[in-house]
């Protein structure tokens, strides 16, 4: 899912960041066109600016969130807003099943938490947002009772 937002040093300019649930790794769009990223340490993506110059911006884990924040000369601006607290605790429900099932229990409560977080985010209407990411944590839960039944039996 991409994530829209506007930088400072571009005032003219629209950024998109999209992050893969499953490696984790961004990719960033100005005006719709993909950036390139360095080699360097640090990986920085290189944004060239009005005048030809190229700018780094460094991405940096948001430990509460996917979608990482940008770091230009030392600044870190969000990429996404934060979330509210009952946001986040509806969201990462789906955890609870790390501690009732274990390996199994932790790993379809961490990928039902991360559809959860991009889907809170999501442009929809509130109230259909949330609706989703209740279903997506019903459907957790029940996947591990079905896992857990299918093992058992």
């Amino acid at each position: 899912m991409k994530h829209q937002f506007t930088l400072p040093h571009f005032q003219s300019s629209t950024f998109e960041i999209e992050t893969s649930i499953w490696t984790g790794r961004p990719t960033l769009f100005k005006d719709g066109i993909a950036i390139s990223r360095s080699d360097e340490k640090g990986k920085p993506f290189l944004i060239p600016d009005d005048s030809g110059e190229i700018v780094r911006a460094y991405p940096k884990p948001r430990y509460t969130d996917i979608a990482p924040a940008l770091e230009i000369d030392g600044i870190r601006y969000d990429t996404v807003d934060k979330l509210a607290w009952h946001q986040y605790t509806l969201c990462l429900i789906p955890l609870l099943l790390l501690f009732i099932g274990g390996g199994i229990g932790g790993i379809i409560g961490g990928v039902a938490s991360a559809f959860n977080l991009q889907t809170i985010r999501a442009t929809k209407s509130v109230t259909t947002n949330y609706l989703k990411v209740i279903g997506i944590t019903l459907l957790a839960f029940a996947l591990y009772f079905f896992v857990v039944y299918l093992i058992l039996s």
